[in-house]
């Protein structure tokens, strides 16, 4: 299991925040393309305490391993959403699909995500831009290993706290309607 600490920063311009990380040394991690599948069971538009997903995944044009992974969310206090990741690798998304329905889920949506990454004091920057079907403007997620760099880093990149959430993207999708 991983624990994630992470914000949402909403209403971002996409190559003004890349200049803005560039300018201040990030470290370019790379472009991966995402083919997400997220999943919900039958008779419930969602999990109580979470999402399931298949993530099929390319790094820099490099084919990457295909994950299942429940994301459970634990906490959203202090400003940051704390989640705890159980991830496994699978073989074969259309075999893991059949499996999932046979038991009662059902595939909510299938989106495609480009995620640019970066790196800048020890945190890492997600710039994530949806297929327009699924969300269709682009956020910048932050994934903290250390929450007292958040209040320094937001000031350092002038975000607007306004645009900062803990929602998951399944709550933005419901939101955004």
């Amino acid at each position: 299991m991983d624990r994630e600490l992470e914000i949402k920063v909403l209403k971002i311009d996409v190559e003004e925040m890349k200049k803005k990380l560039e300018e201040k040394g990030a470290e370019f991690i790379g472009v991966e393309i995402q083919k997400n599948h997220t999943f919900a069971p039958k008779n419930a538009s969602e999990f109580s305490n979470g999402y399931l997903r298949i993530r099929e995944k390319t790094l820099n044009d490099k084919r990457e391993r295909t994950e299942l992974t429940f994301k459970e969310s634990v906490d959203s206090k202090d400003k940051v959403r704390v989640n705890n990741e159980y991830t496994t690798t699978i073989d074969s998304t259309s075999n893991m699909i059949k499996i999932l329905e046979e038991i009662g889920l059902v595939e909510k949506y299938v989106g495609d995500k480009e995620r640019i990454s970066y790196s800048y004091k020890g945190q890492k920057f997600d710039i994530d831009i949806w297929s327009k079907n699924v969300y269709p403007e682009a956020y910048m997620e932050i994934e903290f290993t250390n929450l007292n760099l958040m209040d320094e880093i937001l000031d350092e990149f002038e975000i607007d706290r306004e645009n900062v959430t803990t929602e998951s993207i399944n709550e933005l999708i419901e939101n955004y309607k």
